[in-house]
């Protein structure tokens, strides 16, 4: 592994999952970079007590991508990573409908400004870019890595649309890019307004559960981790183009939900309240994982009954602190940072 990664979006979910698997597996020196100030230790797995982490190889930087482009660059270069990593983006998919242009400058216009400035540095030697499984639209059949896009929200088409440009930026241009995609990553230290830690704290705290649609979208749930090592392996690899992670087995939302309330010990009847589907969801999104499988040796590792045991028990772990914690999802445009 190289000596000095860049992590932009270290402090969301995906991201800390990234920086803790680069300062467990490898000597590397880390730059994380975020827009907000550092978020709390519960979301952070590298800052659990017993890690043993040396967080003295990681670095921090608070830069927001879309508002302060120059300084990003510049931090890069002080640093002068040769593998950086952007998780940075605005993903809830529903308030893209009503905040396109925020979606575009930060999940597009960003990308492309950053990309067009490193592909100039010397330094770089990979470029690795999380995309979404959403950019194909719902699925019936598995996708493969070079399946034509049909997003569905504006989410999804900015996406969708960095993904174009990433593409042919490694085909006219010889830039190092890698590209990972995954279908609905969970797990312990997750954002608590996603469905699987939702669910737990409306258990605990004897509230209804609104499921859109009657919760009866599909979904593949696929482990944080699992996510991550396939990524880590592309680069301990070194290899460029386009990989997905996913697993094989589907649920739908109110699947996912009974299977925590009954882990919980709880009624789901008196959990699950069905309201309207929300515009633009997808019904299924499958993904294509035979290059990982073939090309990486990659298989998930995580079953979903453990998974979902362990986020649950994060949850109830933490209870006194997350029950005074925020739980809907909180919008910060660009160039808000808190």
């Amino acid at each position: 592994m190289p000596s000095r990664v860049a992590v932009i979006g270290s402090s969301c979910f995906t991201g800390s999952h990234i920086v803790d698997a680069l300062l467990s597996e490898t000597q590397a020196e880390v730059l994380g970079i975020s827009r907000s100030p550092q978020p709390k230790a519960l979301y952070l797995p590298y800052a659990q007590p017993g890690k043993g982490h040396d967080l003295e190889r990681l670095h921090l930087s608070q830069i927001d991508i879309v508002t302060q482009p120059q300084r990003l660059i510049q931090a890069l270069d002080a640093f002068a990573p040769e593998i950086v990593i952007n998780v940075a983006a605005l993903s809830e998919v529903a308030l893209s409908n009503d905040r396109p242009v925020e979606y575009f400058e930060t999940n597009t216009l960003a990308v492309v400004r950053l990309v067009d400035q490193l592909r100039r540095r010397g330094y770089l030697h990979r470029y690795l870019h999380i995309s979404s499984a959403e950019i194909f639209g719902s699925c019936n059949e598995p996708v493969s890595v070079d399946r034509r896009f049909n997003p569905s929200t504006p989410y999804a088409v900015s996406k969708a649309a960095a993904d174009m440009y990433l593409e042919v930026a490694a085909r006219n241009l010889s830039l190092p890019v890698t590209i990972i995609r995954s279908t609905n990553v969970y797990g312990a230290h997750q954002q608590l307004f996603k469905i699987i830690p939702r669910t737990a704290i409306y258990v605990l705290s004897g509230r209804t559960l609104e499921l859109h649609g009657g919760g009866t979208s599909r979904k593949n749930f696929i482990h944080v981790r699992d996510v991550v090592h396939g990524l880590m392996l592309a680069l301990e690899r070194d290899l460029s183009g386009t990989f997905h992670f996913t697993v094989d087995h589907e649920r739908t939302v109110a699947d996912v939900v009974r299977l925590v309330c009954k882990q919980m010990a709880a009624d789901p009847a008196e959990v699950i309240r069905p309201v309207g589907e929300r515009l633009g969801q997808d019904a299924w999104y499958r993904l294509d994982v035979s290059r990982a499988e073939t090309e990486l040796g990659w298989a998930p590792e995580v079953t979903f009954a453990d998974g979902v045991r362990e986020t649950v028990d994060w949850v109830k772990a933490n209870w006194d602190e997350i029950r005074n914690e925020p739980l809907e999802y909180i919008h910060r445009a660009p160039g808000c940072v808190r």
